[in-house]
């Protein structure tokens, strides 16, 4: 960000190329810092966790061609996902084409997951799309972009899209702001600053992400 050195192919290679650099730019030398190797060593982790946290592992471990390609595609939001985060944590921005991207692949996944009968709550689809991106869409008008930013709703998409569900979108939308309120709030009673820019995205991200691999208890326990 210094110097707008182009950086080339062996120095985007995942943790390999910061270690080689020391964590600094190979031009400037001004430090990297420390977003980047925490994202590469993250991402494979959670690409590991995944996989064992799969909701049809079963069929995943079988070689199911459409369980194969649902994860396939999974892993590659995530991918996406984990840009977005380390984007609006550093920059408070969220681009458009990645979330359109995102949206693209989720759209993909919901129908290789309804594949072949379809035999989807459509209320219940679009009371997902209305709880989770509406509600932040709502939010983002109301306050002109105050209380949320106008990435947020369109991150919303791929989220809702991929839960599918009302009542996981419901507890999308709880989780986030339980994350959110978890890390901020005392960083915002240390540093007394009520009126702070706090990136939302990453809580959204994280909050899909617990929704989405506790779905089956969520909905077996809690949604009556």
């Amino acid at each position: 960000m210094q110097c707008k050195y182009q950086l080339q192919w062996y120095d985007n290679i995942p943790i390999v190329s910061w270690l080689m650099l020391g964590g600094k730019c190979r031009k400037c030398k001004k430090s990297i810092g420390y977003a980047e190797i925490f994202a590469e060593v993250g991402l494979a982790v959670a690409f590991v966790l995944s996989f064992l946290l799969w909701p049809t592992q079963e069929s995943l471990t079988s070689l199911n061609a459409v369980e194969c390609v649902k994860f396939g595609l999974f892993l590659v939001l995530l991918t996406i996902f984990t840009i977005l985060f380390i984007y609006d944590a550093k920059w408070c921005e969220l681009p458009t084409s990645l979330m359109l991207g995102a949206l693209g692949v989720a759209i993909i996944y919901f129908v290789l997951n309804a594949w072949p009968d379809f035999a989807i709550d459509w209320l219940s689809f679009a009371g997902s799309l209305i709880i989770l991106p509406g509600f932040y869409y709502l939010m983002y008008k109301l306050s002109h972009e105050c209380w949320v930013g106008g990435g947020d709703w369109i991150l919303c998409l791929p989220l809702a899209v991929m839960l599918g569900n009302f009542w996981l979108s419901l507890m999308c939308v709880f989780a986030s702001n339980v994350i959110g309120s978890v890390v901020v709030l005392p960083i915002a009673i240390k540093n007394k600053n009520r009126k702070a820019k706090v990136p939302f995205g990453p809580f959204l991200i994280l909050g899909f992400l617990t929704v989405f691999f506790l779905s089956d208890v969520i909905l077996k326990y809690i949604v009556v």
